[in-house]
């Protein structure tokens, strides 16, 4: 099986920060580094990231990758993610335009985001 990037690019590097909308009483900002988009949410509660605009034609699910290697995978209804308060660095974005493939990814064991080129599997 291959599988394919579905979103290009799939790095951060060169985009504008996204800062994610917090709740009254809470703070949020985000800044390009070298090791991706680091955000910071502070107080109590959880912040939301939107989806990178302007939004892909067909683009229905996002993922975003850590520094960590983890992954923010966008709900279902849309591609808003949770920010936990605290820093998060992102390193990867990627997009699906169904959320299936992800599950299929994730069954398989199988990385979620992907560099421009192909991989064999």
């Amino acid at each position: 099986m291959r599988i394919r990037n579905l979103y290009d690019p799939p790095t951060l590097k060169d985009r504008e920060a996204v800062v994610p909308w917090v709740p009254a009483g809470m703070t949020a900002s985000a800044s390009v580094t070298a090791e991706g988009c680091e955000i910071t949410v502070t107080g109590e509660d959880t912040g939301w990231l939107y989806p990178p605009t302007p939004q892909p034609d067909g683009l229905a699910n996002v993922v975003w990758q850590k520094k960590d290697g983890s992954y923010l995978i966008g709900i279902r209804s849309n591609s808003t993610v949770p920010i936990p308060a605290g820093v998060t660095v992102l390193t990867r974005l990627c997009g699906f335009d169904d959320r299936s493939l992800i599950t299929l990814l994730q069954n398989a064991g199988l990385p979620l985001v992907f560099a421009a080129e192909d991989h064999p599997y």
